[in-house]
C-alpha cells in the first residue's frame, strides 16, 4: 500500500519521513527511548486507542538493540547520572492534534545557569551548584555547629568528600545552601544527620594519598531543582583543561570562612609541573597518579583551607544543568599563590565508590 500524503494520516506500519531518512509509523511508547536519545522533534502519524503513533527510524528495532547494549555497558554511576538528570529536567511534550504535526519535546531546565568562567573567584548563583554540600562539626566549647569541609551529593544517601575531613565531631551535612550564615539568601537548605563517615581504607594522612571518603546520611535526600546529585567523572584521566572549584572556604590565606558559596575556574597542571612545585615538601613518593593538580599560574585563584573536601567539577557541554565531579579538594601550600592545589581524582576510585553507594 502506498504512502498517504496531505491531510490523510499514516497508520501503524506505514512509511513516513524521519528527519532526513526513511521512517515507519509505530506507537510512541515503543519508539520513545530512541526519540529521547536523539533529542529531536517528533512527528505524529496518527492516534490509536492507547497513544500517539509517531514516526520512528525505519531500522528502529536494530537501533533500539544498539541503544540497549550501550546502556547495558554503562557503569552503575553513569546509569544513575542519567536517572538523576531525568528528575532534574522533566520532559513536556507539546503538539497539535492534527496528524503529521510536529511535536516539540521541551526539557524544563530546573537549574541556575551561569556560563561565565574564593580568592580571585566570585559568588555562585542560587541553585547553580545543587550538589554542593558543607560538613558541620560540633564545637564542644560553644555547642555550635561550624562548617569546615565541603562535600558533593552523589546519590540520595551519600556525599563525597576528603578523608582528612573525617572527625568525631562531624555531625551534619548541609545541602542546598548559598550563604551558611543567612536566612534571607533565597535558599532553602536542608540539614542531614551523619550516619556513617567512611574514609578510604588506604588513606595516608601524612601524604594525603587516597584522600577520599563517603558520608552516609541518616535520611534520604528528596531530589529537586535545589538539591540533586552530581555525576561522577568516569575516567581517572581528566580531559578538560579548565575546571570549576566551589566552596565556602577562606577568602584569603588564614582568613575567616567566606560562608557564601564561591566558585573559581582553575587550570589543569601537568603531573611534572605539580611534582616540581612540591619537590621540597618531603612527601614520600611525590605526587601519585590518583592525585591531580590545578591552579592558576599567575596566582590569585585557588581553593583555600575551608574548601577541603569540596568538588572540582566540569559542566557537560551538551547539558548545562549537568555537572561531573572530577576531583576532590585535598590540600595546597597557600591560598591564591601560583602553587597548584592537590586534588584526588574521582575516576581512580569509581569501583570503591560504586560498591558502597550502589552495591
Amino acid at each position: 500500500r502506498g504512502r498517504r500524503s496531505g491531510i490523510f494520516p499514516e497508520h501503524e506500519g506505514e512509511p513516513c519521513r524521519f528527519q532526513k531518512g526513511p521512517g515507519v509509523c509505530i506507537g510512541y511508547s515503543t519508539c520513545r527511548p530512541l526519540l529521547e536519545a536523539l533529542n529531536g522533534r517528533i512527528t505524529i502519524c496518527s492516534y490509536n486507542s492507547r497513544e500517539a503513533v509517531v514516526c520512528c527510524p525505519q531500522d528502529y528495532q536494530s537501533q533500539l538493540k544498539t541503544l540497549a547494549a550501550e546502556q547495558q555497558s554503562l557503569t552503575i554511576s553513569a546509569k544513575k547520572c542519567i536517572e538523576y538528570m531525568r528528575l532534574a529536567t522533566p520532559t513536556t511534550i507539546f503538539s497539535s492534534l492534527k496528524p503529521n504535526a510536529e511535536v516539540v519535546q521541551k526539557k524544563s531546565k530546573l537549574c541556575s545557569i551561569d556560563n561565565n568562567l574564593i580568592v580571585g573567584g566570585e559568588a555562585a548563583k542560587l541553585n547553580e551548584f545543587p550538589h554542593m554540600g558543607a560538613i558541620g562539626y560540633r564545637n564542644n566549647d560553644t555547642g555550635r555547629v561550624e562548617f569546615r569541609c565541603g562535600a558533593t551529593l552523589i546519590s540520595e544517601r551519600y556525599v563525597l568528600t576528603a578523608a582528612h575531613c573525617r572527625n568525631a565531631d562531624a555531625v551534619v551535612v548541609r545541602l542546598g545552601d548559598l550563604d551558611l550564615d543567612s536566612d534571607v539568601d533565597g535558599a532553602n537548605p536542608r540539614d542531614f544527620q551523619i550516619e556513617e563517615f567512611i574514609k578510604h581504607p588506604q588513606y595516608m594522612s601524612r601524604s594525603k594519598y587516597n584522600d577520599i571518603a563517603l558520608v552516609r546520611l541518616a535520611a534520604p535526600v528528596q531530589i529537586n531543582n535545589r538539591i540533586r546529585p552530581a555525576c561522577l567523572y568516569q575516567s581517572a584521566e581528566i580531559q578538560q583543561q579548565k575546571l570549576i572549584a566551589t566552596g565556602y572556604g577562606a577568602m584569603e590565606n588564614f582568613g575567616s570562612n567566606a560562608n557564601t558559596l564561591m566558585k573559581v575556574v582553575l587550570e589543569q597542571y601537568s603531573q611534572e609541573a605539580c611534582t616540581a612545585a612540591y619537590k621540597n615538601e618531603g612527601r614520600f613518593g611525590g605526587i601519585i597518579d590518583s592525585q591531580f593538580c590545578a591552579g592558576y599560574e599567575d596566582g590569585g585563584r585557588d581553593t583555600c583551607q575551608g574548601d577541603s573536601g569540596g568538588p572540582l567539577q566540569v559542566r557537560d557541554e551538551q547539558d548545562s544543568c549537568r555537572f561531573y565531579v572530577a576531583a576532590i579538594t585535598s590540600f595546597g601550600k597557600f591560598c591564591g599563590t601560583s602553587t597548584p592545589g592537590i586534588y584526588t581524582r574521582v575516576g581512580a576510585y569509581l569501583g570503591w565508590i560504586e560498591q558502597i553507594v550502589w552495591g
